[in-house]
């Protein structure tokens, strides 16, 4: 009789045992991160203190509780560029699957002084790539691969969960619409001396607002110079005002604090003189000039830099002055100027 009873509690007990058993494989399983490979790449223009490979690494690890996700032969690749831009540093990510097709794509900044910030925000989001926190697809993938042996559904299975796990993701669907990059802008105005635009040395001063992308910018210039000086026993001053516009190019010297740029203008301007006590004869006073400009920018703190340039230009269309008779004044074909100031950059987003 007590053989008779100890069989039914015997069976439970094993069947008790057997469904733990498979329950804890299944846990297993469904909490294994697949492995990938990791494409790193700071880029020549990077700041120097931006971390490494192995500091993504070993912090993507500590996320995932000490596990280590990549492997140098997985079919499965994450690539991290960063890119710098004339006001802050960029992480470009991008995951691709066995088949080289993009799941993830993602672009993360920080200040271009905070890369230690930029680089945990990139860990976050590999974290978010890697093991989703939301991942109701893969449960029942994971129960019903746990009846067969593991290395037999690697191969068809992790395709759908992969794009199930980084879609689930509520950063990954957003990401892929992003809009394209619209230009930086720029406000700025200077103040220097410039050379054979007017009769004597005169003041020049500029202000002008121009659009910047990583390479190039546009804009459009205000100018005016004004001489108080002539050589004339008169009390006579001359002055010139105009509107240039200007295209330039631009390369980061110095990351991220220092760049250089070269740009070729055209202006339109008036040329004039202010006597008080006679009448100006000649009043063909347009002035059209061709020119080129070489600077440079310091960027002093986020909103606010310094720029010092200096400009060469063609007089294309001469003015000749003559006072009270007298020739006064013929423009010759070369001017110059050189000023410094200040620029204000700030995004449209």
């Amino acid at each position: 009789m007590r053989d008779a009873s100890s069989r039914p509690f015997r069976a439970r007990f094993l069947l008790v045992a057997a469904l733990l058993c498979g329950t804890s494989e299944a846990t297993a399983q469904s909490s294994e991160v697949l492995p990938w490979r990791l494409d790193y790449a700071p880029g020549p223009d990077a700041p120097k203190n931006c971390p490494d490979k192995s500091y993504i690494k070993a912090a993507l690890s500590t996320k995932l509780k000490g596990h280590d996700p990549f492997t140098d032969d997985a079919p499965r690749s994450i690539s991290v560029k960063l890119v710098l831009t004339p006001q802050r540093i960029e992480a470009h990510i991008e995951a691709r699957d066995e088949n080289g097709e993009v799941v993830a794509n993602h672009v993360t900044q920080a200040e271009f002084w905070r890369c230690d910030q930029l680089a945990d925000r990139t860990v976050f989001y590999l974290r978010d790539i890697i093991d989703p926190l939301t991942i109701p697809p893969a449960a029942p993938a994971a129960s019903s691969s746990s009846a067969t042996p593991a290395p037999s559904s690697a191969d068809p299975p992790p395709a759908p969960s992969t794009h199930e796990r980084v879609e689930s993701s509520p950063s990954a669907p957003k990401v892929l619409a992003r809009p394209a990059r619209l230009p930086q802008l720029a406000i700025y105005a200077n103040m220097g001396a410039a050379w054979w635009s007017t009769p004597e040395t005169a003041l020049s001063l500029a202000a002008g607002i121009e659009a910047r992308w990583k390479w190039l910018s546009i804009g459009v210039e205000g100018q005016y110079d004004h001489a108080w000086a002539l050589p004339t026993k008169l009390d006579v001053e001359a002055e010139r005002a105009g509107l240039a516009a200007l295209a330039c190019g631009r390369h980061v010297v110095l990351p991220p604090r220092v760049s250089a740029r070269a740009c070729v203008f055209g202006d339109v301007a008036l040329l004039s003189l202010d006597p008080q006590r006679i009448k100006l004869i000649s009043d063909e006073d347009l002035v059209i000039d061709l020119g080129m400009r070489l600077g440079g920018e310091l960027r002093l703190a986020r909103f606010l830099g310094l720029q010092l340039h200096g400009d060469v230009a063609y007089v294309a269309l001469p003015r000749l002055f003559i006072v009270d008779g007298k020739e006064l004044w013929r423009s010759p074909r070369l001017t110059g100027a050189v000023r410094v100031g200040l620029v204000v950059p700030f995004d449209i987003r």
